[in-house]
């Protein structure tokens, strides 16, 4: 049996397709997590509770090693929006993987804000990435234009909508409540 070379080009686009299959999988759990909160299924909750830091390390830190993947190796040139996502990203990363090895639950009041300054961030670029007739041009004069689009895996599903499907994990799993003692 021989030996499969794959090419630098075949190799991107088989982690394109990963990375897009996990932001799905991701998005989904993250609505049956909402549904759950709404509907007061305390064993998911419970779940999430007793798994938050683990959560919050595998999405952040998945989110930052892809996009170190596409960056450096793949060389998909961040453009302005995609560098601020970062800065959101990068920190929760490192925020989840300290609250992993310490078990601190009050890591999540840190994820919080940043999350959601990052979600809105990749909400408005994944937003312009289908109107380009919104973006003002403020990114193209440092970089690559922001309604610049890499890949589009299932016909929807961008860089910036998968940054998006993480910070909004993000924020629903650190934002559920520890539950009150009666």
């Amino acid at each position: 049996m021989g030996v499969v070379a794959l090419t630098k080009y075949e190799i991107t686009d088989m982690v394109e397709t990963l990375s897009a299959t996990l932001a799905v999988i991701v998005g989904i759990a993250t609505l049956v997590i909402a549904v759950s909160w709404i509907t007061g299924q305390e064993r998911v909750l419970g779940a999430v509770r007793e798994f938050r830091s683990t959560i919050t390390l595998c999405v952040a830190g998945g989110a930052m090693l892809g996009s170190l993947y596409f960056s450096e190796v793949a060389n998909y040139i961040p453009c302005r929006f995609c560098w601020f996502q970062r800065i959101a990203m990068y920190p929760i990363a490192l925020i989840g993987l300290v609250a992993f090895i310490r078990r601190d639950a009050g890591a999540r009041f840190y994820v919080l804000p940043m999350a959601a300054i990052g979600a809105c961030i990749s909400g408005w670029h994944y937003l312009i990435e289908w109107r380009p007739g919104l973006d003002t041009g403020s990114c193209s004069a440092t970089g690559p234009s922001c309604t610049d689009i890499w890949f589009r895996s299932f016909g929807f599903l961008t860089l910036a909508g998968m940054a998006l499907i993480g910070f909004l994990a993000l924020i629903v799993v650190n934002a559920i409540p520890e539950p009150v003692d009666e």
